[in-house]
C-alpha cells in the first residue's frame, strides 16, 4: 500500500511540475520577430529605420509621424532561446537627440539624434572633460537619417556634438550635459 501511495504521489508531483513548467514557458515566451517584441511592449506603429545587432540583442531605431510631430525612438530587444523580448527604450520629439543612461542588461549608455540637413555627412562627438572625440555612426537615407554612438559610463558628462559637411565644415553644433538632461 505504501508503494502505491508513493507511486501516485510521485506521478502527481511530476504532473504538477510539468504543468507549472508549461505555464512558466508560456508566460516567458518571447516573440518570433523584433517587431513582434516591440508590439508586445506597446511600442507599435513605428517604422523601423535601422537595427544594430549588439550584446546578443538588437537596438531598434524607429520613427513615427512627420515634421514637428515626429517621434524618434530606440529600443533594446534581447534574443533568447524563447524568442525576442523588449528590455528597455525610449524616444524624443521636439529635440534633436537623446541620451540613454546605463541600464543593466542593455548595451547603453548611448547618444543618438536625428539629421535634418542633407549636407551633413559626419557627426563628431567630443567628450568635453576628457578631450576625446569619436565619430558617430550615421544610418538611413535622404531626409530619414539618424546618428548614434555607444559611450562608456566613464565618458562625459558634457559632450559637444558637431554635424559636419563632406568637406569638414561645421554645419551645426549642440551640447549636452547628460548629468542634467537626457535630451538636447
Amino acid at each position: 500500500m505504501k508503494k502505491r501511495t508513493l507511486f501516485i504521489g510521485t506521478i502527481a508531483l511530476l504532473f504538477l511540475i510539468l504543468i507549472g513548467g508549461g505555464v512558466w514557458v508560456n508566460s516567458n515566451m518571447g516573440e518570433t520577430t523584433v517587431e513582434g517584441a516591440l508590439a508586445k511592449a506597446r511600442r507599435p506603429s513605428r517604422r523601423v529605420m535601422y537595427q544594430e545587432n549588439v550584446n546578443g540583442g538588437v537596438v531598434v531605431f524607429t520613427r513615427k509621424g512627420t515634421g514637428s510631430a515626429t517621434i524618434f525612438g530606440a529600443d533594446y530587444v534581447k534574443k533568447s532561446l524563447l524568442g525576442y523580448k523588449w528590455v528597455w527604450g525610449g524616444g524624443f520629439s521636439g529635440y534633436s537627440g537623446q541620451y540613454f543612461r546605463q541600464i543593466s542588461g542593455t548595451p547603453f549608455p548611448m547618444l543618438f539624434g536625428d539629421i535634418c540637413n542633407r549636407q551633413v555627412k559626419e557627426v563628431k562627438l567630443t567628450d568635453s572633460e576628457h578631450k576625446i572625440s569619436k565619430n558617430a555612426e550615421i544610418v538611413g537615407n535622404g531626409d530619414d537619417r539618424i546618428w548614434f554612438t555607444f559611450i562608456k559610463t566613464s565618458d562625459g558628462p558634457v559632450f559637444k556634438i558637431d554635424k559636419l559637411s563632406g568637406t569638414g565644415q561645421v554645419l551645426e553644433t549642440k551640447g549636452i550635459d547628460v548629468s542634467k538632461s537626457p535630451t538636447f
